[in-house]
């Protein structure tokens, strides 16, 4: 695929509750192995929009399409194709279906939260095992009496090479929540990289981080995108770490796009700076 191929674009998201418009008629797209950004005060629908994207929410109104394939559509009438648990999500593309985030993520849509979700209870090595899971390739037999020895040797050596890339391998036998902020935020990222994405969201990575965690996260974004061949659409707040790395940036603002453009093109518009840069400090 060439650089200027879509691998996610949304048409016309709206995303309404009750009488609330948490997204208005959003189109934007990001395109194959770019970094884009996606900014706004906090309530301007960003979260909302990561949601649709990932089928947590069905959208009042649009359809998101990965690699030009439509996955997530509105549909007046309610008439979705369902999926069944386990079946294959991409046999659908391009059919209006509605499917749940574990189809999402076997299609190569990975995300990480604002709010570190690790399984507290878990092991650093068995919170990424178990994301390796989502990739066991079973048949119907080891599905249903565990993963076979074969396939769990393997998840278990991937499990091991991933730790080991991103630092965290002295890590793997103590509790996830045990790990400092700042690596349990790169655990969550590895363990989203476990199901091997081709597209990975993030929700503000470098929330509670300090200036020095921050800098080191631009240089994680930059390695994992290269090493691991992604595609990244994030949320941020930090707007050094947003200008740094991003390739494209998309403003939000009321649940309404105000602008989009490159880092140096947002820094100077004066809508955005009225509704979201100017007062970034005060926040």
């Amino acid at each position: 695929m060439s650089q200027r191929d879509h691998v996610l674009q949304l048409d016309n998201i709206t995303m309404q509750f009750g009488g609330v418009v948490a997204v208005n008629n959003l189109s934007m797209e990001v395109n194959e192995g770019e970094i884009v950004a996606l900014i706004g005060p906090n309530g301007a629908g960003k979260t909302t929009c990561f949601n649709v994207i990932t089928g947590v929410y069905q959208p009042s109104n649009g359809q998101v399409s990965f690699y030009d394939k439509p996955y997530v559509r509105n549909h007046p009438q309610g008439k979705m194709k369902k999926l069944y648990k386990g079946e294959d999500p991409t046999k659908y593309l391009g059919h209006v279906i509605a499917p749940t985030p574990d189809h999402i993520t076997k299609m190569g849509i990975a995300r990480t939260f604002q709010n570190i979700r690790l399984w507290k209870s878990m092991t650093v090595f068995d919170n990424v095992i178990v994301a390796k899971h989502m990739r066991a390739n079973q048949n119907l037999f080891s599905s249903t009496f565990r993963v076979n020895r074969k396939e769990e040797a393997r998840m278990r050596a991937e499990t091991e090479s991933l730790l080991r890339e991103q630092g965290l391998w002295k890590h793997r036998d103590d509790l996830a929540t045990s790990l400092p902020y700042g690596l349990q935020r790169r655990l969550e990222i590895a363990r989203a990289l476990a199901t091997d994405p081709k597209l990975l969201l993030l929700d503000e990575p470098a929330a509670g981080m300090n200036p020095q965690e921050t800098l080191e996260l631009a240089d994680f974004i930059h390695d994992i995108r290269e090493k691991y061949h992604l595609t990244i659409l994030l949320i941020e707040h930090h707007m050094d770490l947003v200008m740094n790395i991003s390739d494209r940036i998309y403003v939000l603002d009321f649940g309404s796009l105000i602008a989009k453009g490159l880092p140096e093109e947002i820094q100077k518009n004066q809508h955005v700076i009225d509704a979201y840069l100017g007062v970034v400090e005060d926040e």
